[in-house]
């Protein structure tokens, strides 16, 4: 879980704090400190001569990098040809001392202090809700610094370091001790004495290979980064929470709107539907008059008058020709039905076979479904009455 968070939350602001500790007392350097992706931008300097200067005027919000140096601080070169220092390095008890060194590849420089010592200074910094992240001891540091500054000497806080081949070779004990050097690196202006603190920043970011620290026990970095990250999520969590309720009510407003707009819609939509609904109606009603008028054949009344009428023989005579007649006798204030798709034909004749051969020939016309004759009888002068009844197809 830690690692996986680790990856989230980036202590990116960080309090680089010098300890400087003398013969009674002690002074604070403080760096602020702010990492933006590879660059590493210097927000304030401060240097406090008290302690209780210095917890008032810090924000105990930020992590703190500690860098102890001054009165019990001890740096010693360890050469490896040298058997009396490997020896002496060999008989180092680590567990009674807190330690920072820097390895190069003839010697390795460390500065160290008793732990008491420096145990003392981290529980003065919690009890007074300062979190410490790390902790390094004296001004070695200072050397991963040379290809920024490229000079072949550097003050870092009390020492002067001498390199040889971009390597640190050599260190001796400032007999100056307010002696000051002041260094650019990049934008910032830097002091000797704020040196050892950027070069604990660059170790804590990148991680050096050639450099070996105590990691101590009394230190919770998981702690940290737990809290950050509750607080972290927290206000995230606040901030979606109020966006949320905000994104809520804007939306109930907006959706009331709507709702009441499209309420009003669907009033008129009802009453459009239902003014459809008569239209539709009488459209109906007005089609079934022309349906069963004949009005909506897809031929001309006069034509089934015509197809009628042109082969009837001379002595076959027609009295009446009725196209979609009326079913009953129409009178005033009376719906009027028609016979729809019927045409009815009334004649008389005094040859018979000449009667036969007409109707023959109509019933085999394509728009004939149907020829019923009605009624057939001779009146006293032996003519003959005929009336018959056609249904039409594919009107």
């Amino acid at each position: 879980m830690i690692t996986y968070l680790s990856k989230i939350i980036k202590l990116n602001n960080i309090n680089v704090v010098g300890v400087i500790k003398k013969e009674n007392d002690e002074s604070f350097i403080v760096l602020t400190i702010k990492k933006n992706g590879s660059k590493i931008d210097i927000v304030s300097k401060r240097k406090f001569e008290t302690f209780d200067d210095f917890k008032s005027k810090i924000d105990n919000k930020l992590p703190i990098l500690l860098v102890v140096d001054g009165k019990g601080v001890l740096n010693k070169e360890i050469d490896f040809s040298n058997e009396a220092d490997v020896n002496w390095q060999k008989n180092i008890d680590f567990n009674t001392i807190y330690y920072t060194s820097l390895k190069t590849e003839s010697s390795s420089f460390i500065s160290f202090c008793r732990k008491n010592s420096v145990d003392e200074t981290i529980t003065k910094f919690q009890k007074n809700s300062l979190q410490i992240i790390d902790i390094y001891i004296g001004s070695f540091l200072s050397a991963l610094m040379y290809n920024s500054i490229q000079k072949e000497t550097i003050v870092s806080g009390d020492l002067l370091l001498g390199f040889e081949n971009n390597k640190l070779s050599s260190f001796e004990k400032q007999s100056e001790a307010t002696k000051k050097e002041k260094y650019t690196i990049g934008k910032d202006v830097i002091y000797s004495y704020e040196l050892p603190l950027y070069g604990a920043l660059l170790h804590f970011f990148i991680k050096p290979k050639e450099v070996s620290k105590t990691k101590s026990e009394t230190l919770n970095v998981e702690e940290i980064i737990y809290k950050k990250a509750f607080n972290f999520f927290g206000a995230a969590m606040l901030v979606g929470f109020l966006f949320s309720l905000l994104m809520s009510y804007v939306l109930i407003q907006y959706y009331g709107s709507k709702n009441a707009e499209l309420n009003l819609q669907n009033v008129y939509s009802n009453q459009s539907y239902q003014k459809i609904l008569d239209l539709e109606k009488q459209k109906e009603d007005k089609l079934n008059i022309a349906r069963e008028s004949g009005s909506l054949s897809n031929k001309f009344l006069s034509f089934y008058a015509y197809e009628l009428t042109k082969g009837i023989p001379g002595n076959v005579s027609l009295n009446e020709l009725n196209v979609f007649p009326a079913s009953k006798e129409i009178k005033a204030e009376k719906k009027i039905n028609f016979e729809f798709n019927t045409i009815r034909v009334k004649g008389e004749t005094f040859n018979e076979t000449s009667l036969n051969n007409w109707m023959e020939k109509a019933r085999e016309l394509s728009w004939i479904k149907n020829f019923e004759i009605i009624s057939l009888k001779k009146d006293k002068k032996n003519k003959t009455l005929f009336e018959v009844k056609i249904t039409i197809q594919n009107v």
